[in-house]
């Protein structure tokens, strides 16, 4: 897809759709197998075994994005993660900032605040 910022912004979209509703997905159909995630290759089955701890800790989690920011072959995401299980107004805000090469992740930067992410703890 090169920097083809409206296929990206369709990526995007399948990227949350596929958080919200089936992970092994997102990461088989999205991601890269040498993708990087803050910098380390973690592979599809260690990514898996992170994203399925996350949706038993919190399996009514979602995602909602909120803006996307592309340029090029990166498109930045300004979203937030909902948690009904943790209470009505609970929100986490996050910036994932996801660079795409043939129609996959190959490096996501996401950022927030780590200590309230559901299954981290």
């Amino acid at each position: 897809m090169g920097n083809d910022t409206t296929g990206h912004a369709a990526l995007v979209q399948r990227w949350a759709e596929t958080f919200n509703t089936d992970i092994e997905a997102m990461v088989r159909e999205l991601y890269a197998p040498e993708a990087l995630l803050g910098g380390v290759v973690m592979g599809p089955e260690k990514l898996l075994k992170f994203e399925r701890r996350v949706l038993q800790a919190a399996p009514n989690r979602r995602i909602r994005v909120e803006r996307t920011h592309p340029s090029g072959a990166v498109v930045t995401v300004e979203g937030t993660l909902l948690d009904p299980d943790q209470g009505e107004d609970w929100a986490l805000p996050f910036c994932a900032v996801l660079t795409f090469a043939d129609g996959k992740v190959v490096r996501d930067d996401t950022y927030a605040d780590y200590s309230r992410w559901p299954g981290m703890h």
